[in-house]
């Protein structure tokens, strides 16, 4: 049994080994979880496209009583996750992107979760893929589209990711134990 004096209230203090493993336990996972929160913190807040200049822009099926500019494309972006869950961003209608177009994020989403983005154009029966491309700190060009993506470092972002993986698990279950060993340690029972 450790023994220490705290000479400013005169009280003493005392910790078995086990105790001692739970605040190492808990000082551990203290810091794993900032290490790895910093990793995982990267999230994308939004993208922007771009046609080049040679690039021909699919369009709309044209009708006689369809009026030239709303036969221009409406694209649709949509981010397609690890796990194959998909985020529609919504579509910009009758419009080009030799201009280029933006699509902003609500809510930052964690850039390690997203396996590619796929920008397609919009069709009420079946909407045509015209590229798909994965995400790149400089930016990815791919079918005559320029696509650039905005990130920041978040800590919910963080928080959230650390916290959905087996280690983030373990560690807030190792913690919850170790506080509850801290806490029941410091009773005589």
């Amino acid at each position: 049994m450790l023994e220490g004096e705290n000479v400013g209230a005169g009280k003493v203090f005392s910790f078995t080994g086990l105790q001692a493993v739970a605040w190492i336990v808990v000082i551990g996972s203290l810091l794993s979880c900032l290490c790895i929160a910093v990793v995982k913190s990267k999230g994308l807040t939004s993208i922007s496209v771009k046609a080049h200049e040679q690039t021909v822009e699919p369009l709309d099926h044209r009708l006689m009583i369809i009026k030239k500019e709303e036969a221009l494309p409406d694209y649709e972006l949509i981010l397609i996750k690890n796990d194959g869950d998909k985020v529609r961003l919504g579509a910009k209608p009758n419009t080009s992107a030799k201009e280029g177009l933006v699509w902003n994020l609500s809510e930052a989403i964690p850039v390690h979760e997203i396996s590619s983005i796929r920008l397609q154009d919009q069709d009420k029966l079946v909407s045509d893929a015209i590229v798909e491309v994965e995400i790149k700190d400089a930016g990815v060009v791919g079918a005559g589209y320029e696509f650039q993506f905005a990130t920041e470092r978040s800590f919910d972002v963080a928080v959230t990711a650390f916290f959905s993986t087996p280690i983030g698990i373990a560690i807030s279950v190792a913690f919850g134990l170790a506080v509850l060993m801290i806490i029941f340690g410091s009773f005589s029972i």
